[in-house]
């Protein structure tokens, strides 16, 4: 893909290499494109995210569960994040070759020998242990083609402002599931708010984040991404899916 330099309109309007058509905006893609380069070459980032996903009540259908994240990151290996649902408040500190995980509500620990980088460790620990990490489908290099691979239609819906944000909004829809994203309109271009809706049977589940407090490159300490467990902590195994 081509990275947008300045200027879309020019670089839109000049790029062979993506093809405008009915079911594909080219501007969409160089701006989520654009977005992907940015992040993949940050050396480091922090981030709030505060998140919604629709859980299935056994007697009251959908209900909405909420969650606050706060991610800090240091290319290729470390990774620290702090999550607080109704549920569980747990963390996760991920340092080159191990992740660890502790529950504050349940007070106990494990750990998961995973791959050396990060990419790699969440998807190993999603697929294999059923780990979540939050947004992390923003830090693939193949964000761009992997939405358009499962999407039917990309279009770019034009600048909104979401709370004093202005923001390019894009929408793209495939057969499984519609997903809206709204990207800063400033130099970084970075994601302030997404909404992904997947049909799950008879229901739609929406998932849906809001980013906050986006720093790129600081400089973060490497004792943040260690973990030492309280002596009270209990040790419990992280056991793979079935």
């Amino acid at each position: 893909m081509k990275k947008l330099l300045f200027f879309l309109g020019v670089i839109a309007a000049t790029t062979p290499a993506i093809a405008q058509t009915d079911s594909v905006d080219v501007q969409a893609v160089v701006l989520l494109d654009r977005m992907s380069d940015i992040i993949g070459e940050m050396a480091s980032c922090s981030f709030g995210l505060q998140t919604s996903v629709d859980k299935v009540h056994p007697t009251l259908g959908l209900v909405k569960e909420y969650s606050t994240h706060q991610v800090h990151a240091v290319g290729p290996d470390k990774l620290h994040v702090q999550t607080k649902s109704p549920s569980n408040s747990y963390a996760y500190w991920y340092n080159g070759d191990i992740l660890m995980y502790y529950s504050l509500t349940y007070n106990h620990y494990g750990f998961i020998e995973t791959p050396e980088n990060i990419n790699e460790t969440i998807e190993f620990v999603n697929d294999g242990f059923g780990l979540e990490f939050p947004a992390a489908d923003f830090f693939y290099p193949t964000f761009t083609d992997d939405l358009l691979e499962h999407s039917d239609y990309v279009k770019y819906l034009g600048l909104v402002n979401i709370d004093g944000v202005e923001c390019h909004h894009i929408a793209a829809k495939g057969p499984e599931q519609s997903v809206q994203l709204w990207l800063s309109n400033d130099t970084f271009m970075l994601p302030v708010r997404y909404v992904i809706i997947h049909k799950s049977g008879d229901h739609s589940i929406h998932f849906e984040g809001v980013f906050n407090d986006w720093k790129v490159n600081p400089d973060l300490p490497n004792a943040i991404f260690d973990f030492t467990a309280p002596q009270s902590a209990r040790r419990i195994s992280l056991v793979p899916k079935k």
